[in-house]
């Protein structure tokens, strides 16, 4: 096969995270940079851009116009409905779908009282509040490398992120927070390879990549995200157990006001075959005791 393109955002996580797609692969790749939306408007809070894919339009076009063959993203980032014509050709296996607190402390309860806390996640501000009313949250944006080295000038007490990131990099000074009860971002901590429908040669190379545990956990995670209509605009998380031994799939997930004051949580468990059922019943249980409530205020 001809040398074959790929598509990543440029900051250094997301090459980190290209390249470990590409030793996976028995074929010459060559790595093409594409700058997102996301990636230029860096002092906005990313729920007040308004529109979807964020990270992920400008990877797209590529793709639909050929420039690449298949991009490599942070799963968490690609919307729940792909432009036609793309296709989500493999998950490989899950990172770690943790949060971790980055700062001298090692859990929500050690911080000090009104203590400055960065995240530009409504998620991650929800469940702060929902713990500690008194904290300040404050924006924060920017790549992994930014966003340490504002912890590290004193900027703020302590910041939020994901686990995934700091271990692709190699950061080791950070307390993770249980993700049973301070609940993950749908898909965090995975990856998704998007390429062309029609594109057979490519996702016949992708299938052999594909992690069933993790696919399993992720399509199930989205289908919950859909079924709220939910995006980063909504404080919602989910997370995932899949125990293939014991064909037992377990999920944990949660919809909140952006204060954190309204706060609905549940779970809910199956045979692995009916994993995407059981996620949207629990999506749909949470609206019924007061999601619906929640995303109105939110939407209006």
């Amino acid at each position: 096969m001809k040398t074959l393109i790929a598509g990543t955002r440029g900051s250094r996580l997301a090459m980190v995270q290209t390249i470990s797609v590409i030793d996976a692969l028995d074929y010459k790749v060559e790595i093409k940079k594409i700058s997102t939306r996301g990636d230029k408007i860096t002092d906005v809070a990313l729920a007040k851009i308004e529109g979807k894919g964020f990270f992920t339009k400008e990877l797209d076009q590529a793709l639909l116009a050929g420039d690449i063959n298949f991009a490599v993203h942070s799963l968490k980032d690609l919307p729940t409905i792909l432009p036609d014509g793309l296709i989500i050709a493999a998950i490989p296996p899950r990172e770690s779908a943790r949060d971790v607190i980055v700062g001298p402390y090692k859990d929500l309860t050690s911080l000090p009282q009104n203590a400055k806390i960065g995240t530009s996640s409504l998620r991650r501000r929800a469940e702060l509040l929902h713990n500690r009313q008194d904290l300040s949250i404050a924006d924060l944006r920017g790549n992994i490398d930014t966003r340490i080295n504002k912890i590290n000038k004193g900027q703020y007490d302590a910041i939020i992120v994901a686990e995934a990131g700091l271990k692709r990099l190699n950061y080791t000074n950070y307390s993770p927070l249980p993700p049973k009860r301070f609940i993950p971002a749908v898909c965090q901590g995975a990856l998704g390879i998007t390429a062309r429908k029609d594109d057979k040669d490519v996702l016949k190379i992708f299938s052999e990549m594909e992690d069933p545990s993790t696919k399993t956990a992720c399509q199930a995670e989205r289908i919950f995200l859909t079924t709220l209509e939910a995006g980063c605009q909504i404080p919602a998380g989910a997370y995932s157990i899949v125990d293939l031994d014991k064909d037992n799939y377990k999920i944990y997930g949660f919809i909140s006001s952006i204060d954190g004051k309204q706060f609905i949580t549940g779970k809910n468990s199956s045979k692995i075959l009916d994993a995407e059922k059981i996620a949207s019943q629990l999506a749909r249980k949470l609206l019924s005791q007061g999601g619906n409530e929640i995303l109105q205020k939110i939407r209006t």
